[in-house]
């Protein structure tokens, strides 16, 4: 098929109906010597005359009848596929959504997307991962929906849609020995304290910003995770640095205290990306929408940079 194009196969269908070489010319705008032509190389593709002159005209061979009858069904097949309009109805739907998260994301967003869910798509599920290296790559080939969290930024061909800035506060344990409902700056730097190395923009934040305080860690343990911070915080000495939100999230255990940080660490941006490819996906669209009023709940009173969708080269 290389040397057959759109072209070409109209010449077959304005033959078929006008049975004339000249009347395909001047149907088509062309000169009767490119229709010829044209027709030569059809002969040539299909191995068949296709046309042949009788006293009615240029009458198609048994071969070109049957390739009228399958370019006659293909054109249905593209008129309907042209004027088919996408509609998605989460209230019947049982799509299931592939979304990445960082995991002070999942922990704070899922029980209140979940719940939503339930309320608005009961059919409709949930597939979680946790974002990585490969988090681009999953978005653009479609094998994930939407990423949600502080996260690097993508690059060229991905869509963000900014959802609030968390700021940051130290966690230690209720009854800590030396720290009670306040934590100054020697003391932060006399502590121990818990890092935590997860995936996400986080981690870099926090190493940035005690580094432009002139602050060294006095690191006792790290972890890959944050799903087990509470528990250890709660039967340790340790400090750690974390999301304000999150840090509440643990904080409805009763076991840890909350603390303003004596020192100044830039908000972390929390965002959710897609790959343009799904911009204008009614799905993906009704998803996006969905997390920003959820989140928009949760957070209510923090602050929230102006709204909008903004290609991620924008920063």
């Amino acid at each position: 098929m290389s040397n057959i194009n759109l072209r070409l196969i109209a010449i077959i269908r304005e033959l078929h109906k006008s049975r004339s070489v000249s009347k395909t010319a001047e149907q088509l705008g062309r000169s009767q010597a490119a229709i010829s032509m044209g027709l030569a190389k059809l002969r040539e593709h299909f191995k068949d005359p296709l046309f042949v002159k009788t006293s009615r005209g240029m009458e198609p061979t048994p071969h070109a009848e049957e390739i009228i009858q399958l370019l006659a069904r293909a054109e249905v097949t593209l008129q309907t596929a042209l004027s088919r309009h996408v509609v998605f109805d989460p209230s019947i739907s049982n799509r299931t959504f592939h979304l990445l998260s960082t995991e002070v994301a999942q922990l704070t967003l899922m029980p209140k997307l979940l719940g939503r869910l339930k309320e608005v798509a009961p059919s409709l599920q949930i597939s979680v991962g946790i974002v990585s290296d490969d988090t681009p790559r999953l978005l653009e080939s479609g094998a994930a929906d939407v990423a949600v969290g502080s996260i690097h930024s993508m690059g060229a061909g991905f869509c963000q849609r900014i959802l609030f800035e968390d700021t940051f506060v130290c966690a230690a344990r209720l009854n800590h020995p030396r720290i009670q409902n306040r934590l100054t700056l020697r003391q932060f730097r006399k502590e121990t304290q818990l890092a935590i190395t997860g995936p996400g923009a986080i981690a870099g934040i926090i190493e940035n910003g005690l580094e432009a305080n002139a602050i060294r860690q006095k690191v006792g343990l790290t972890v890959p995770s944050y799903f087990e911070i509470g528990p250890i915080v709660a039967a340790t000495d340790y400090l750690v640095v974390l999301p304000r939100t999150f840090a509440s999230h643990l904080a409805v255990s009763g076991t840890l205290q909350i603390l303003r940080l004596p020192f100044h660490l830039p908000a972390c941006v929390i965002r959710q990306h897609w790959h343009e490819r799904y911009t204008l996906d009614p799905a993906v669209q009704w998803l996006t929408r969905l997390i920003t009023d959820v989140l928009s709940e949760q957070t209510r009173g923090i602050r929230r940079p102006a709204p909008g969708v903004h290609p991620a080269w924008a920063g």
